[in-house]
Formats: structure tokens, C-alpha cells, sequence
């Protein structure tokens, strides 16, 4: 039968007397999982291979940088913070410390659209008070959360729905309306492409549960961490944290230095051009099927792809478990790059970018000044914005023609960043199923999913569809899955006596 090629000679399986896992997906989570599994297989001196099976023809998935005469842009996430060890952990492993490119301090200042005018969070409470961010009714009710007293119930959204809290709900109940609809509305829109409305809170932010939980309160949290932090001199962060980070040549340096590594070692192999449709289980173990391939023998599977690939694979072995992961809806986005001249844009751009909140009703989500977040994105004498439209609130905007779409960005954005003239450069990319939503009852569906695989043994799943969106979150993920696969699978009977009783 036919096999997709790798990197490796075409139609090798690998042979002997070792464990063999099976990772479907060669995207971060994947590739990440597939390196960390060798390596600490090799660490412990056991005999473990690993396949991982990518339905494109190179590797990466979201995280893919394009060029195109002197831009450079990325295809899905923007960069990661460098505050997860783990995402650290794999930069060394892979030697791709020298090649880390740090964000501008310029990215410290933010922008919303308030009332159809620019203006900056501000990063202090002195400057907020004295902002216009807020009226001051809003103001006055947001000091208010202090008095607001902590759920009881916190905690439980896994097992009982009624406590799972929307974010909008949290935020409306904690700080006030105005707060949840000019300041918590973008944020959510900017981090998922999603509605406050409609995504879980435990799920989403579940520090901000275990603050509400442990402190009683935001504010109270944020007193009591900084007096600690104040007192033993270590971080007791409240909220995120972190730098932003890229390398040198964008985020695809990441992934092809994973999928660089895997090539090279001789227990691992990337078959590309493999779609896998189905994942099955015979006396020989797990297999593995895509049109016109087929692997078998594989003594475990990670099932790293997206969640509704992942229910395709799972179709015929378990129709309740596929539902399951169907059932995790995704927003979908359109990714506009615009690149001007430098003397075409009257605004400085000397920030991140703006967000929008939904009550502006404009079709722009936000946008990014890429340019002034790393260097070396535009050539030289001019600027890079990357506009963000659509998510779960306005698919329809997926329906609209490319000129129809740059059209509405810049009636959105023109007049507050004092654009001039068409852009030099228009790329358009459309995710039709960008970022998982963590809707109420995603963590009730993670139990199913989790026991599930449990009852088929030596199954796994992992990726942003589940417990963290960013690539930090896939990243620190890869590690901890790959500890419970190899501690399952060293610590088990052969699977050929498993499936014979």
C-alpha cells in the first residue's frame, strides 16, 4: 500500500521489539509531545519510537510564517510570553536561545476604541482613575468589587454546569457592567476571538476562579499577593505576566527546529501527507489509516490535531467519544495584513495595537502594529498592521469578498490611525475554524473525553481544543502528556496480553 513520504526513506516503519506511539497532528503540540517523549524514553533508557503523522505536506500547522517581498507575517499565533519554563525548556533543547527576538518596550501601551476614539489602558490606578476609559459611575463601581462577596460554589464547573460562570457574567457580578463591556468584551475577542457571553470562565481563566476562591475577591487577591511578594521577594503574580517573543524568522523557527530534531533521530519519523481519517485497535495493537496509507503496531496514539479532525479519527472506534470532540466549537477568523508607507500613516503606531469592543459595532476585532512590535517585519520606510475580523460573534464576515473585506478595514481603521492612499501590501488569511471555544461544559466534556480515552487504554489527546490556547499552554501540555504516556505505557503489561483478555 502506498505510503505519504517523510523525511525519512519513503515507506519505513520502524521494527523491533520496543514501544512504538503513534502522535497524530504535526503541529506544536504534536511535534512538542513527539521530541519530549524521545527524549525522556532515551533519558530513562527505554526503547520507545514515535511516528508522527501531519496531513500537510510540512509541518507546523497554525504556526507558519510567510514572506513576501521584504513582509513577513504569520499565518496564526503572534508570538508567546517568556513566562512558561517550559516553552524555555524547548528553546534550549532545540539551540534556538541565539534566535529569540524580543518584543519593542513599545508593546507595554495598548489601545481600545471607547466611543469611536483611541485611548490607552492605562497601567497604573492612578492613570486609570484619571483616564477616560470609564464614566465614573463605572469607575466608582468597579472599587466597589471589594464589597462583593465570593461564591461559595467556585470550583465545580466540571462536575456541576450551573456553576460554570460565563466570563461576562464574572466580570459583570465582580466589577460591573461598563467594566464587562468595554474592557472585558475586547480582551476576551483579542485572546480567543470569542463572545464574553458565551465562553466558560473555569475553563477560559482559571486563575481568576482561584482568586476569586482562595481571596475572595480580585482586589483582595491582588493585596494580599503583592504583600507577600513584598515580604518573601518571589513573584505571586495576580494575573499574566511575561514578554513577548518571537525569533528571528517568526514563529515557524519553533516548529521547524522540532521537526528538524525528529528527522534526525533515528527512533523518530514524520510522515507527511498523511490525512489521517480513522484510528482503530487489533490484536497487533493501535492503527493508524489515512487514504492510500496505513501503519499498525503502535502500542499507544497521541491524537494531537484538532478537535474535529481528532472525532473524524475516532468516528468508528468510539461514535460517543467522537461527538464529544465534535462538539467543541470553533470561531472563525479572518487575518488581514496591510502594509503602508511610513509617510502614508499619520498615527505613531508606537504601541501593540487596539482592540474593539463589540458595542462599537465595527467590523475590525483589532489590530496589531506589527512593525512596532518586532523589528525587522516591514522593509524599511514602512509599516506593518495586521487586522483581525470575524470570530464567534460575526462569522458572516467569512462570506465577504477579499476587496469587500480590505474595504470595511479600512473605514474601520483609516480615520483612527490616519491611513492615506491604498496599501502597498494586502494579504488576506482565512481560518475557517480558528481557536477552540471553551463554551460552559467544556470541562465537564474534558472529563468524558479523558475517560474515555481511559477505557480504551493507551489513548491520548492533546492540542489548544482542550486545556490552553497559546502556544505556551500546547507547549507545557506536550511535557505532561508525555510523562503520563511513557509511566502508562513502562509501567503496563504488553498490550498484546491487554487486548487478548
Amino acid at each position: 500500500m502506498p505510503e505519504a513520504s517523510g523525511q525519512k526513506s519513503s515507506g519505513q516503519e520502524f521494527s523491533g521489539t520496543g514501544l512504538k506511539v503513534a502522535v497524530i497532528g504535526g503541529g506544536v503540540a504534536g511535534l512538542a509531545a513527539a521530541l519530549a517523549l524521545r527524549d525522556r524514553a532515551r533519558a530513562q533508557g527505554v526503547d520507545l519510537s514515535v511516528t508522527v503523522f501531519e496531513k500537510d505536506t510540512e509541518t507546523g500547522g497554525n504556526l507558519r510564517t510567510l514572506n513576501q517581498g521584504g513582509w513577513q507575517f504569520e499565518w496564526g499565533p503572534n508570538g508567546f510570553l517568556d513566562n512558561e519554563p517550559a516553552t524555555l525548556r524547548l528553546v534550549d533543547r532545540l539551540g534556538l536561545r541565539p534566535r529569540l527576538l524580543r518584543s519593542s518596550d513599545a508593546t507595554r501601551r495598548r489601545f481600545l476604541l471607547v466611543n469611536g476614539k483611541l485611548q490607552e489602558i492605562p497601567l497604573s490606578p492612578k492613570a486609570f482613575l484619571s483616564s477616560k476609559m470609564l464614566s465614573t459611575r463605572g469607575k466608582l463601581r468597579m472599587a466597589g468589587e471589594l464589597l462583593v462577596p465570593g461564591r461559595k460554589d467556585l470550583g465545580r464547573a466540571a462536575t456541576d454546569l450551573a456553576t460554570d460562570e460565563t466570563i461576562d457574567r464574572f466580570g459583570e457580578r465582580r466589577l460591573g457592567r461598563e467594566f464587562a463591556n468595554v474592557m472585558l468584551d475586547p480582551m476576551v475577542k483579542g485572546v480567543f476571538g470569542g463572545e464574553s457571553k458565551q465562553l466558560s470562565l473555569a475553563a477560559a481563566f482559571p486563575r481568576m476562579v482561584e482568586l476569586e476562591r482562595d481571596h475572595g475577591g480580585l482586589f483582595r487577591a491582588m493585596i494580599t499577593l503583592g504583600r507577600e511578594k513584598r515580604r518573601k521577594g518571589r513573584r505571586t503574580d495576580a494575573g499574566p505576566t511575561g514578554v513577548l517573543h518571537s525569533f528571528d524568522g517568526g514563529m515557524a523557527v519553533l516548529v521547524d527546529g522540532l521537526a528538524r530534531a525528529l528527522d534526525e533521530d533515528a527512533q523518530a519519523e514524520v510522515v507527511r501527507g498523511a490525512d489521517v481519517s480513522a484510528i482503530t485497535r487489533d490484536a497487533d495493537g493501535w492503527r493508524v489509516s489515512w487514504p492510500g496509507g496505513e501503519r499498525g503496531g503502535f502500542t499507544a496514539v497521541l491524537d494531537a490535531a484538532p478537535s474535529h479532525a481528532a472525532a473524524r479519527h475516532t468516528a468508528a472506534l468510539d461514535p460517543a467519544l467522537s461527538a464529544d470532540l465534535a462538539a467543541i466549537p470553533y470561531a472563525p477568523m479572518a487575518v488581514i495584513a496591510l502594509g503602508y508607507p511610513r509617510d502614508k500613516v499619520d498615527h505613531d503606531l508606537n504601541g501593540f495595537g487596539l482592540l474593539v469592543p463589540g458595542q462599537e459595532k465595527r467590523t475590525a476585532l483589532g489590530v496589531l502594529w506589527s512593525s512596532s512590535i518586532f523589528p525587522g517585519l516591514a522593509p524599511d520606510g514602512r509599516v506593518l498592521l495586521r487586522c483581525m475580523a470575524g470570530g464567534a460573534g460575526n462569522p458572516g464576515v467569512m462570506t465577504l469578498g477579499d476587496d469587500e473585506l480590505v474595504k470595511r478595514m479600512l473605514a474601520d481603521l483609516g480615520p483612527l490611525l490616519g491611513l492615506r492612499g491604498e496599501p502597498e501590501l494586502v494579504n488576506i488569511i482565512r481560518h475557517a475554524r480558528a481557536i477552540a471555544q471553551y463554551v460552559p461544559g467544556h470541562l465537564a466534556r474534558l472529563a468524558a473525553i479523558d475517560a474515555a480515552a481511559a477505557r480504551h487504554g493507551s489513548l491520548w489527546f492533546a492540542g489548544s481544543a482542550y486545556r490552553g490556547i497559546a502556544v505556551n499552554a500546547c507547549v507545557k501540555e506536550s511535557e505532561a502528556v508525555a510523562d503520563k504516556i511513557l509511566a502508562a505505557l513502562t509501567g503496563a503489561r504488553p498490550l498484546s496480553a491487554e487486548v487478548a483478555r
